[in-house]
């Protein structure tokens, strides 16, 4: 049996190393996955797909709190069937639960609810906060990178000659998407 901690931060500026050294005094043996990528969704995350590719029967993956898993209800309970089929622990610190017990399925089935209603609250709070600014005239929205501007006419500079829009966002190291948009802004 291996114990393998997940810790997970939404942001870039945040520190997963702290959940990591809490966790790792209670299971100072343990693995440890770090992650810096949104709760959203859990295919997004890379490092926590290559977990779910190591674990094996008898493992554990210990979290501090449900929502380092997750915040889309089903997502978390199909991920809590999945592990249970392979034989794989997951125990909630905070809650100091496992997947296993009757009781840990119940409560878990309970706070994969409640952490998926306060992402929605948080997006719902979001959504009034930019709109409030708007009708205040102090929102800008998402600003461009220069960088990313500077790409972007690389691009169209390419597709003016000829190329696909495809191929010259390929050739200018920026997203087809962004391209679409940057076109899009310039009523192209």
């Amino acid at each position: 049996m291996t114990d393998f901690i997940y810790s997970r931060v939404s942001t870039k500026e945040q520190n997963s190393q702290l959940q990591a050294n809490e966790l790792l005094k209670s299971y100072p043996n343990a693995i440890v996955f770090e992650e810096k990528r949104s709760g959203k969704s859990m295919t997004d995350r890379p490092i926590f797909q290559n977990l779910l590719n190591t674990v094996a029967t008898g493992d554990r993956i210990i979290v501090r709190e449900l929502s380092r898993l997750g915040r889309n209800t089903a997502e978390v309970l199909a991920l809590f069937e999945e592990l249970e089929r392979r034989g794989v622990t997951v125990v909630i610190k905070e809650l100091e639960l496992d997947s296993t017990s009757a009781t840990g399925k119940m409560v878990l089935t309970i706070m994969a609810s409640v952490s998926q209603m306060e992402r929605e609250l948080l997006l719902e709070r979001q959504r009034a906060g930019i709109e409030e600014a708007k009708q205040a005239g102090k929102y800008r929205g998402k600003q461009v990178n220069p960088v990313t501007i500077k790409k972007c006419k690389e691009a169209l500079g390419y597709v003016e000659n000829g190329m696909s829009k495809e191929k010259a966002a390929r050739a200018a190291n920026v997203g087809i998407a962004t391209l679409y948009r940057y076109l899009k802004s310039e009523n192209r």
